[in-house]
This record gives structure tokens, sequence and C-alpha cells, in this order.
């Protein structure tokens, strides 16, 4: 395996994807994360007409509620390689498009790896039209602390939320150099975290997949870095997700309906859950071992079996 096909293994914009994942997933989290102004309300369409016929494509867009209980649409961009006039003109299409579709205001988020003052911070369009977007560079963050901070949670065994979990992804774009030697702590820190539940967790998992296509130095470390990590375990846990929720097993649980009335629901969830499992598990065709069931969704081998 030679470094001239190192581009094969690359991803377009995948700071483009990574974002947009993030935002897809994690909506409020973000929000909190940038600390961004009102309250979470719900994902609007990032995708407009222009007047000349083509369609301009926002990253994120989503709207907030403000203290004065009237509603305001973020649209954040993440630019890795300029922020100029050009992407200027860019986000303006965005902001015109949804200003003038949901009659809100809108507030233009720029995110960026780019020192700040590497970046354009108004553009005039006319005498009384200037764009002024919020641009957040990582670079102003303390990436050495946040780092620092997770890693001792981690090494204490304690389980990362949600927001530490998304920095410990995010947390690369913080450095300007040594990216690749960071990447081999976060990527080994991923591997040993705890998160708030396994579905989390093979999300970020997925999350690093960016990352790591972006900042390893060769197709070697790609390839060693996602195992590190457990990409290819967690593609196929995503596939014995889908056939669980196929059978009955929604979001983590089951509905148990006979058992889940009144005082007995939460039981009766446990009970449909396993219930689901032991059909699984006896199922000749089920390409799941029981111990690997066990391990995703945290019951005992015992209780798959027996069902109880």
């Amino acid at each position: 395996m030679v470094d001239k096909n190192l581009d094969e293994y690359r991803i377009s914009k995948p700071m483009d994807y990574l974002h947009q994942r993030l935002f897809d997933n994690n909506c409020p989290t973000m929000h909190k994360l940038f600390n961004f102004p009102g309250i979470f309300q719900g994902r609007c369409p990032n995708k407009n007409a222009n007047s000349d016929g083509t369609m301009a494509e926002a990253d994120i867009s989503y709207l907030t509620l403000l203290d004065n209980n009237h509603q305001m649409i973020i649209n954040v961009e993440d630019e890795t390689s300029s922020v100029n006039e050009k992407t200027y003109k860019k986000i303006d299409k965005y902001r015109t498009n949804h200003k003038y579709s949901f009659n809100l205001p809108v507030l233009s988020v720029i995110t960026t790896s780019l020192p700040s003052n590497r970046c354009l911070k108004e553009y005039k369009f006319s005498p009384s039209d200037i764009l002024r977007p919020q641009i957040i560079s990582y670079l102003n963050y303390d990436g050495e602390k946040i780092l620092s901070n997770i890693k001792t949670k981690i090494e204490s065994k304690k389980v990362l939320t949600k927001l530490e979990f998304i920095w410990l992804i995010l947390v690369i774009r913080t450095f300007e150099e040594d990216n690749s030697e960071i990447l081999e702590i976060v990527c080994h820190l991923i591997n040993i975290a705890k998160a708030v539940n396994m579905h989390f967790k093979i999300e970020m998992i997925f999350c690093s997949r960016y990352i790591i296509r972006k900042y390893a130095k060769t197709i070697e470390d790609i390839l060693r870095l996602e195992e590190v990590v457990g990409l290819k375990e967690t593609l196929r846990f995503g596939d014995m997700e889908k056939e669980i929720e196929n059978r009955g097993f929604v979001n983590g649980k089951a509905e148990g309906k006979a058992e889940g009335k009144a005082e007995g629901k939460a039981e009766g969830k446990i009970i449909g859950s396993l219930s689901v499992l032991r059909e699984l598990v006896n199922d000749p065709d089920c390409r799941y071992t029981v111990e690997e069931l066990s391990d995703k969704f945290g019951f005992t081998k015992e209780q798959i079996i027996n069902g109880k």
C-alpha cells in the first residue's frame, strides 16, 4: 500500500459532513456548545430556490426561540480554506432566502479552523445592507485544557456527557499544528470513553471517521485508527440495530405492550426488549452471538437466553 493512493481515502469536505452529522443528530447540544442565543426549537429546511433558478443549500439551518418569545433562524456554515468575499456572497443567498421564505430574522454563523485575523469580518452589499456573521474560530478555544479535562474524566472511568463527547471529536480543530499527534490521542480516548448510551457512542464513532480521514497522514494510519476506534465493529452494530428494530425493538426498548401499563410500564419495556433479543438469538439465521447482544444492550447473557 503506497501513499500515492492516499487521496482515494480522503473525503471531500469532511468537516462539512462532520458538522452536518453532529447538528442533524445532536442539534440542541451543538446549540449549547456554541452558546447560541435562545432555545433550540427544531430544524428548518436548509435548501431554498434562488431568484436565478438555482438552489442554495446551507450546511445547517434551525429555529431558536428568543427571550422576547420571537423566533429566529440560525444558519451555520463551516469553512476550512477561506472566509472572504466569496464566502459572504454565498451565505448571503442563504440569509436572503430564509428571511423572505419564513419572514424571520436570520443569524449567519461561520465556524472555521482559520485564525480570526485571517477572516473577513463583514461585507457591505450596500450602505444599508452589511453582513456581519458570527465568526467562530476553533483556534480561540483552549484545546489543551479541553482535552486534558476530558482525558482525566475518561481515565477516572466516568461517563462523558454528550457535550464532552462531541468536544472529544471536535477538539482536534482547536490545534493549529500537530493535528496527527492529537488525532492519535483522541482516537485512543474515543475507544475507552464511556458515553450516556451505546447508541450515542456508536454515533460518535461514526463521526470520528471524518477527522481520521482528514488528519491521518497515511493510508496505514487511516486504517489503523479506524480499527482503534472500532469503526468496523460499529458498522456491524449498526446492522444489528436495524435488524432488531425491524423485530419490534424501538430505540433500544421494545414496546412491552401487555405488561407496560401503570406502574409496570418500565418493567414491561424490559420484558419486551428481552423477548425480542431472545427471539433473535434463537433464530438459526441470526448473525450475532449472545455475547455481542449482551455487550451492546447491557443485559446479561442469562437474561437474553431466558428472556427475563
